[in-house]
């Protein structure tokens, strides 16, 4: 009898906690416009409750050493192409503004690279600035995609954030930052069990070094294949089944095919004319086709980094010239420390 008492009292805190929680002030931090838009069409939130975190971690400069703002600052000038430097500042001041929330829920879904990046740079601040984990919860899905009336459920589904889950946000994004991927190599041999997903991320941001094989990242190997498959194809149709399935934004790929077009040793061609802008959305429709020196890559007979050279930031890392020192060993399945 005590023990049958003993699971009611407890059935009840945790009714008691859920429904306390659901009559909280809330700040909703969400992963984008999207969930944004369909949690206020739920009416789950009105919209100065609802925090967009609008970035993509995946691509450009995140350097260690910065606290938020002149982070925030140098991934701004990023975005903008050096024409701003304040177009996260609303977004900071409004997080800096939690304590007027009774609780915060975090809407980011698991199988998501840059939802876990955007998830371990929100963790480490919070941890930083000494918000406790119960005021934090999780609700582990992409809002996006779903209707607003499935919102409701999707909300009561989420859960408190551990302490362990706060510890391992802020060591991932430590060692994203780290200007060498030793951490996040560390971090794929760790018990990452606290937070599903954190071990895909971080594998799907280690395949994006250049390939002991070919110099290209895997996104990149991808597009020249639904190139190749084609023989000739329109950007956009090799764009549109990796992010079918990827957790990527367009606008990287379609600027990874222009890369491959203007390099020193071109990588594509066009296979028809085209008069459009080259940096605009009319590039999307342009033709496209393998050169010699892109079938050479592909296949392994050619180094992409170096025939061309490379400039791209992973986190902390600045891989830039045409040698580099880290390459995804795909029969290690780790980045190494490779001899070019």
């Amino acid at each position: 009898m005590q023990k049958l008492f003993d699971q009611m009292m407890t059935g009840n805190r945790r009714e008691l906690r859920y429904a306390s929680a659901m009559d909280a002030k809330t700040l909703h931090i969400v992963d984008g416009d999207s969930t944004g838009g369909t949690l206020k069409m739920s009416g789950l939130a009105k919209a100065r409750d609802i925090l967009v975190w609008r970035e993509a971690l995946y691509s450009g400069p995140v350097p260690a050493g910065l606290p938020l703002r002149q982070l925030s600052r140098l991934r701004s000038r990023y975005w903008t192409n050096g024409k701003s430097a304040a177009e996260f500042e609303k977004r900071d001041a409004a997080l800096a503004k939690h304590e007027r929330y009774e609780e915060i829920s975090l809407w980011f879904g698991r199988g998501c690279t840059l939802c876990h990046l955007s998830l371990a740079q929100i963790l480490s601040w919070f941890r930083e600035h000494g918000v406790s984990p119960q005021e934090l919860w999780w609700a582990a899905i992409h809002g996006g995609e779903l209707h607003p009336e499935q919102m409701a459920k999707a909300y009561a589904k989420r859960r408190s954030v551990s302490g362990k889950q706060m510890q391992l946000g802020e060591r991932t994004w430590r060692a994203f930052r780290q200007p060498s991927p030793a951490g996040l190599v560390r971090l794929m041999q760790a018990d990452l069990g606290a937070m599903p997903g954190v071990r895909s991320a971080v594998l799907w941001l280690l395949q994006e070094y250049p390939n002991l094989r070919n110099g290209l990242s895997r996104l990149e190997r991808d597009l020249l294949r639904q190139i190749h498959r084609r023989e000739i194809a329109k950007a956009s149709q090799a764009v549109i089944p990796i992010i079918a399935r990827e957790p990527v934004g367009d606008l990287l790929l379609f600027d990874m095919l222009r890369n491959f077009v203007q390099a020193e040793h071109p990588l594509l061609e066009f296979a028809q004319p085209f008069a459009g802008k080259f940096q605009t959305w009319e590039f999307n429709g342009a033709t496209l086709a393998l050169t010699n020196a892109g079938r050479r890559v592909l296949a392994g007979k050619d180094d992409a980094v170096a025939l061309n050279g490379i400039d791209r930031w992973i986190g902390g890392v600045h891989l830039h010239g045409k040698t580099v020192r880290w390459r995804w060993d795909r029969k290690a399945k780790s980045v190494i420390a490779a001899n070019c």
